[in-house]
């Protein structure tokens, strides 16, 4: 099946500076809201969500050519996000920030992120959980937990990608996203236990 990026794309690879701009601006606007809640999940915080955002786009800018379509677009896209949160959460870890001016989200992004659990399907259980007054319980486990392990549950319940595009956003087998994304499980389930919160319909 053809990447529904591909012609894009190709033009961004293809083009003088100036047409460059255009392309490019077409892909940052179909992605920029996307990249916003998926960094926002995993880093549990807007202002390194801002800065994880902005460094995916300008990452995607500058090796657009380089990709050979090897995966969709879409899951490169997906693969710079989260690991530019993840880094993004580390830095902050170990370097608390202040005053990052960016620009890339906005009112826009937040409101894209609160309707994104309750626009996907009710039968995933993390999304079931993030449609009542647990989300913020949930959303407090994703920012505190492994964030690798966040992102894995963000990708399937959030993203609603099956193991299939996982394994093809992380670059490794499906029995490797199947015990990663149980061992996420188990951890979301050890948090919200921990708070409280009965978890028996959290299953993988």
């Amino acid at each position: 099946m053809p990447d529904p990026d591909q012609a894009l794309v190709e033009a961004c690879q293809t083009a003088n500076q100036q047409d460059f701009e255009e392309a490019y601006r077409q892909l940052f606007v179909l992605y920029q809201d996307r990249v916003f809640t998926i960094c926002l999940r995993v880093t549990g915080n807007q202002e390194d969500a801002l800065d994880a955002a902005q460094e995916t786009m300008v990452t995607l800018a500058r090796r657009i050519k380089d990709f050979a379509f090897r995966s969709r677009f879409s899951s490169w896209v997906y693969r710079i996000a989260v690991n530019a949160a993840i880094d993004s959460r580390r830095k902050r870890l170990d370097a608390p920030r202040a005053g990052v001016q960016t620009t890339v989200g906005n009112a826009e992004g937040e409101r894209q992120l609160q309707l994104v659990a309750a626009e996907e399907s009710h039968a995933d259980p993390v999304q079931e959980v993030s449609r009542t007054e647990n989300q913020v319980l949930i959303q407090d486990a994703l920012a505190r937990m492994n964030p690798r392990f966040a992102a894995l549950l963000v990708l399937r319940y959030i993203e609603g990608m099956s193991y299939d595009d996982i394994a093809e956003v992380q670059e490794c087998s499906l029995g490797t996203v199947k015990s990663r994304l149980n061992r996420a499980h188990t951890a979301l389930r050890e948090f919200l236990q921990h708070r409280g919160f009965d978890p028996l319909e959290l299953t993988p």
